[in-house]
């Protein structure tokens, strides 16, 4: 599954992030060329604003990263998880346990 509406990702990006109209195109744009294929999911549910099904990468999730920093900062969480998929497992859990804080 390696669609995604850009148009409603956008929108969640504004509605959430409160960024015009321009910027969160490019945002949402950007934010699926980074993503991993196998995260899609993910990213189509919160842009329909569904509950996150739990896609882990290592020992991780987009839900349980959001847990663990009680945060909605959905974009912060994939992009400290497409780190983790890239391989850079140290980097990323120090995001995860530092954002904590």
């Amino acid at each position: 599954m390696r669609t995604c509406d850009v148009t409603k990702l956008a929108d969640r990006i504004r509605q959430e992030y409160g960024l015009a109209k321009e910027a969160a195109h490019n945002k949402a744009i950007q934010t699926l060329k980074a993503c991993p294929v196998a995260l899609y999911p993910n990213v189509q549910e919160w842009s329909e604003e569904q509950a996150l099904t739990d896609i882990y990468v290592g020992k991780y999730s987009l839900p349980m990263i959001l847990a663990i920093w009680n945060s909605r900062d959905f974009l912060k969480a994939l992009e400290v998880l497409t780190e983790l998929s890239e391989g850079n497992v140290e980097t990323a859990e120090m995001k995860i346990w530092n954002m904590r804080r």
